[in-house]
């Protein structure tokens, strides 16, 4: 395990790692979404070629969806960029040479529907949706860039004495909060240590 901090609080270590370990985002959670990739080496989930013609719902460049596909899906163009590590997002890369179109990232207005209990999908409620969408690229993102991150609290005269740990926290956005719950567990410990 890489450490990538170690913080002392009220006798105690908390000991934030890199999850080395971590499962894809797309394989360890329930998504809204479906990735579809058009790309030779990265396939996380769907392949693109053999649910769409990319020909079919694309009107003009990649990017602009045509209205008729809009009337079944809400979606977004996701693309790569692969130079010594990947990353991906849903707005183009500035690099024509190491980046380019990935796939799209869709869910069904049905499904949509179900989910949500809506009946009819408004303007607002497309861009809640895209929104979500956004979001599970940027998790896949954090999990690419290897920033998943877990914890294990530990007395601090011993490392080893492992009190308790969580692992899965995608994204450094997500490392005040974590702190924040660990420093809450130890004031519990405390407490039941007085």
């Amino acid at each position: 395990m890489n450490l990538y901090k170690q913080i002392e609080y009220n006798g105690y270590h908390i000991n934030i790692y890199y999850n080395d370990d971590a499962r894809s985002p797309r394989e360890a959670y329930d998504n809204l979404g479906t990735l579809y990739t058009a790309h030779r080496r990265y396939r996380p989930e769907k392949e693109f070629d053999d649910h769409f013609d990319i020909d079919k719902f694309f009107e003009g460049h990649i990017g602009n969806f045509r209205e008729s596909f809009l009337k079944e899906y809400i979606a977004l163009p996701v693309y790569l960029y692969d130079h010594g590590g990947i990353t991906v997002s849903t707005s183009p890369f500035s690099c024509p040479w190491d980046s380019g179109f990935f796939g799209i990232i869709a869910v069904p207005l049905d499904k949509v529907r179900r989910e949500y209990g809506w009946k009819n999908i408004t303007a607002e409620r497309r861009k809640r949706i895209e929104g979500y969408l956004q979001e599970e690229i940027r998790t896949l993102d954090n999990y690419y860039a290897g920033e998943v991150f877990g914890y294990c609290i530990t007395p601090e005269s011993d490392d080893d004495n492992e009190l308790d740990s969580c692992w899965g926290f995608y994204g450094t956005d997500c490392l005040e909060e974590l702190e924040a719950e660990c420093r809450h567990i130890i004031d519990g410990l405390n407490k039941t240590a007085a």
